[in-house]
Order: structure tokens, then sequence, then C-alpha cells
């Protein structure tokens, strides 16, 4: 999924996003919240996404947070997106997907909810499965809408973005997460990022799952942040 000045559009917990979708007909409901410090310190509470099957390939997805920002309260800017399986995985070849997301501007700019602009994102996933061990590599773009501040336009760069996710089956119920990804800076003048995360996932029940994960910078003085990430939420199917 995508990247904007709120942190990155994807699948909860991890950054990365994965190549299968929902199936047809079936809803996906993800529950969390996610804390992250970088200059500030930004909550939310709760993480919302609704994924929605509506072929055998294809889901429509529409996320929203209701984000804690330097003492603001309110909705962010919410997420509007699809994402079509191109090739199925098979015991030869991985699974590739493609996805398009667009965010909107409909958190409050002046409070520091919103970026003030709509963004356009891009991605490429492929995914393939080895005995207990899933690999999944994600490329993308986006294309950054410049906000105005007092009626003057503010400059923003293109994003790219590109993650290496694991996954590893510890049992039938249970996997341990981890990823490494990369993303260019937004604000011209500002370093990039370079982090990484850790986590899990584990079936409590045949249509409810939760999972975690929690990461920070890979850079030297936590450049280009963040100072720490932490997810914890749950996935509901329907």
């Amino acid at each position: 999924m995508g990247v904007g000045a709120k942190g990155v559009y994807a699948v909860p917990p991890l950054v990365a996003g994965d190549v299968p979708t929902a199936e047809k007909g079936h809803v996906e409901l993800y529950v969390g919240t996610r804390y992250q410090k970088t200059g500030s310190i930004e909550r939310q509470l709760p993480f919302t996404e609704i994924v929605y099957g509506i072929s055998a390939r294809q889901e429509v997805t529409f996320e929203i947070p209701y984000l804690s920002d330097s003492g603001q309260n309110g909705f962010g800017d919410g997420v509007l997106g699809t994402k079509y399986l191109f090739i199925p995985e098979t015991d030869k070849r991985p699974g590739i997907a493609g996805s398009f997301e667009a965010k909107l501007d409909n958190g409050s700019q002046i409070k520091g909810l919103g970026t003030g602009a709509i963004d356009y994102d891009l991605r490429m996933r492929a995914q393939k499965t080895w005995g207990w061990f899933t690999g999944i590599v994600n490329l993308g773009y986006t294309f950054i809408g410049e906000p105005k501040v007092s009626g003057v336009r503010q400059e923003r760069n293109g994003v790219f973005f590109s993650a290496f996710a694991q996954e590893y089956a510890l049992n039938a119920k249970t996997s341990l997460l981890s990823e490494v990804y990369w993303k260019t800076s937004e604000e011209p003048g500002t370093p990039d990022r370079l982090a990484a995360d850790i986590g899990f996932k584990h079936s409590l029940l045949q249509n409810l799952t939760v999972h975690g994960a929690v990461g920070k910078s890979l850079r030297e003085g936590n450049r280009g942040g963040p100072k720490l990430r932490v997810y914890a939420g749950m996935k509901l199917e329907f």
C-alpha cells in the first residue's frame, strides 16, 4: 500500500502488504491501535480497515484512523483502495498482485490530523511460500499531493517504497513476522527512512486472528524515523 505524511498504508500489523485477496463476498475487518514516535508522538485509537472481496481475484478496501497527535484528537485522512491478484501462487511460482490506493483529504490539516492534500499510491507485491517460510516483496511509488499553508503551496516529492517481509510458521495457528522497509522522504531536505519490524499473528478462532508488531529506524540516531512503532490489533473474517 502507500506512503503519506501520516504513515504507510498496509494491512496490519506490518508495513509491507501481502498478495492474497479476500474471498469473493467475504469481509475482513481489522481493528487495532498504533503508537508511533517520530518528531512527535502519534497514536491511532483505533485504526480500522474494512476489506471486501468483490471477485475471486479482486478486493476493495477502506481505512480510517482516529488520531491523537501533539494534543489534537480526531479522524485522520481516510484511504480508499483496491488490490488485484494477477498471478496466483503455485508450488513453482510466486503470487503477484498490484494495488492502487487514494489517500483522501478529510482530516484537519490545521490540527495536524491530515496532510491537506490527496495522495495516490501504486504498489506491486510478490509472495512465495516454501514449507514453513513465506517471503514477501513490495515495490511502490506514491504521487504526493502538495498542500497549501497560509495560501502558499508546499513542495513535496514523490515517494519510492520497497519492503522485504518474512513469515515463519511455528504451527498451524501461530506465525512470527519480520520485515525491513525503505522509503524516500516526501519533504525536500529531510532524510529517507530505513526501518524494521518484528511481530506475530495467532489464530484464536476460525475467523478471528490477533496480531502485533514493534519496530524502529535502522539508521544512526533514528534518522528518518520512527524512533518507535508499536501496533496491536485483531482481524475478524465473515
